[in-house]
């Protein structure tokens, strides 16, 4: 059986899948450049642009173990039908919410967010089930390169497009998008077998949440995984705050030098996508945990770099070596985890991924301030590189 990166693509099932979502994710770029545009335009806030970012992880940090449980309880099918549909008539609404007040547009944004929860979750649990074990290393570097290439091509179209027809028209094309994608999930000929087709009191429901936590507590690789998982997030986001200072601070680049690190970084996640579905799901963790150290002594050069111009090849590295890191992370999930508990074990990668995050952007920041960008640099490099040597400490996981 081929495992090469598009081998994926010759299962029918997965191959609709994939579609729906590369479409989707070029509407949700294009939706996100819109939102900030109106954003800063109302508001002229950097602050303000924040709290937009942290409204879309709050309800991942809070409540992704329970959305966890509830995609554990359902077709899975069907729940991404449904997020895809309730997501569609929210962007929708934007438009009309403008009018209305910001607070309103920031509601809407919690509320697709809080959506999206049961749809991440649903679409990573079903892919082992629509791919095999065989082709699951493909189909998560397929999954990240359609992400990083839709993403390019959504900020390629959305600027013209915002500037040309204004930011409304950005929020009817992803509503667009997402009802699209409900239709390719539709022809899905795979069904899974949820537990209960009735609906549940939240009681059943926290009680499996807790039991999730139970089961991921007692497994040793799962445990081992998200340990290490938690500790390198932190610095893996830090690198996002790194990026602005270096480009608009320490070399005054401006907003061109920020798109040159930006491009830079996402060309070399879809470089390093390509590598790495060529790795074998048995070395999984290996993979993770070296990617993981380069990923560390690279931000470590970046922190004495000279020159911007220098700092483009190393952020082209650096986006190789985080796929290095978060395709085989998502695969060892995927494909340690039960079926029963695979929405739970995932969800809980969502919650640490997002919660994570906001102490990365936020720790950087303080950091910054208070000892300077190479000083924070390399604290940060440290905490990563310290969570990929406790993880070749942990049996289970160099096993895995």
């Amino acid at each position: 059986m081929s495992t090469g990166l598009w081998a994926p693509l010759g299962t029918p099932d997965y191959r609709r899948l994939w579609l729906g979502q590369t479409v989707s994710v070029i509407g949700d770029k294009i939706d996100q450049i819109a939102l900030g545009i109106l954003v800063f335009e109302a508001t002229g806030s950097g602050l303000q642009m924040g709290i937009m970012l942290a409204i879309s992880m709050l309800p991942a940090a809070l409540f992704g173990m329970l959305a966890g449980a509830y995609v554990d309880r359902w077709d899975r099918r069907r729940t991404m039908i449904a997020a895809d549909v309730v997501r569609a008539g929210l962007v929708l609404s934007v438009p009309f919410a403008i009018d209305v007040g910001l607070w309103l547009v920031y509601l809407i944004a919690l509320a697709v967010a809080t959506v999206s929860l049961f749809f991440e979750p649903a679409k990573l649990s079903l892919i082992p089930d629509l791919v095999g074990s065989e082709r699951l290393m493909a189909a998560n570097s397929l999954d990240s390169v359609s992400s990083s290439a839709s993403e390019l091509l959504g900020l390629a179209f959305a600027g013209g497009l915002v500037a040309a027809m204004g930011y409304r028209v950005a929020f009817f094309i992803d509503a667009a998008t997402y009802l699209l994608s409900a239709v390719f999930i539709l022809t899905i000929a795979y069904r899974t077998q949820p537990r209960e087709r009735r609906g549940a009191s939240w009681r059943d429901v926290l009680r499996e949440a807790t039991a999730g936590v139970r089961y991921i507590a007692d497994e040793p690789v799962l445990r081992d995984l998200l340990v290490v998982y938690a500790a390198a997030m932190t610095g893996v986001a830090a690198s996002v705050t790194f990026i602005y200072v270096l480009a608009l601070d320490r070399f005054s680049a401006g907003a061109p030098g920020l798109a040159s690190l930006d491009a830079a970084i996402t060309v070399g996640l879809l470089v390093g996508s390509f590598a790495v579905a060529r790795s074998e799901l048995s070395r999984a963790s290996r993979t993770l945990l070296l990617g993981l150290l380069v990923f560390a002594s690279l931000f470590v050069v970046v922190a004495f770099a000279p020159s911007l111009v220098s700092l483009i090849p190393l952020f082209f590295l650096l986006g190789i070596a985080n796929m290095y890191f978060y395709v085989p992370m998502a695969a060892i999930v995927q494909s340690v985890a039960v079926p029963e508990m695979r929405g739970r074990a995932l969800a809980a990668k969502q919650v640490l991924s997002r919660a994570l995050s906001v102490v990365g952007f936020v720790g950087a920041g303080f950091l910054v301030e208070q000892l300077g960008i190479t000083e924070s640099i390399l604290i940060f490099s440290g905490i990563v590189a310290a969570a990929a040597l406790v993880g070749f400490t942990r049996p289970h996981l160099r096993a895995a």
